[in-house]
This record gives C-alpha cells, structure tokens and sequence, in this order.
C-alpha cells in the first residue's frame, strides 16, 4: 500500500472531522537512519491503531465526492493549473517512492 500525503490527510479527517479541508504544504526533507535520534521507535500499539483506521478508510467518499459534483453542477468548483500539476507531482513522487 501507498500511503501518499492525500491519504494522510484523509487519516486526519477521519480521526478529526474538519481537518479535511485544510491544505498543508509540507516540505519533506530526506533523512538518513544514521541522522534519527536513538530513541525515535514507533509505539507498536500506535501504528496497530492507524493500520486499522487506514484499513477502515473507504476506497470512495461517497459524501466528497457527492459536495465535489454539487459544485460543479452549480460552477462553483475552481482548480488551477497549478493545484492539478502539483498534485500530479506529488502523486508522481508518492507511486515514486512505493516501487522502492
């Protein structure tokens, strides 16, 4: 599976409603393991807990997709070029970095 900022954003969501919409830019810096500080361990109970609610997450949202289709129906929905061509790019990355 490929976790990809979108997904982690859908996790947030659904952990806390309203979090949905909020955009955040993350710049993401490449690490070494030699650079982690020793004690960063992940809690096996924590990632147990995110597995399942991932795991739970459905493939569609049929209430985004249902507000999504009303705003276009009314012309309301507006994306730039930009915001296709950077999600495009962090798709890119996402699928980029899951064949490692």
């Amino acid at each position: 599976m490929q976790i990809s900022e979108v997904e982690v954003a859908k996790l947030a969501a659904a952990e806390k409603p309203g979090l949905a919409r909020r955009k955040t830019d993350v710049e993401l810096k490449k690490i070494t393991p030699d650079e982690l500080p020793p004690s960063v361990e992940p809690d096996p109970a924590e990632v147990a807990r995110f597995a399942g609610v991932v795991k739970d997450l459905p493939d569609v949202r049929e209430d985004v997709v249902m507000e999504l289709k009303e705003e276009i129906e009314k012309g309301e929905y507006e994306v730039s070029g930009e915001e296709v061509a950077d999600m495009m790019a962090r798709r890119m990355k996402a699928d980029h970095l899951g064949r490692r």
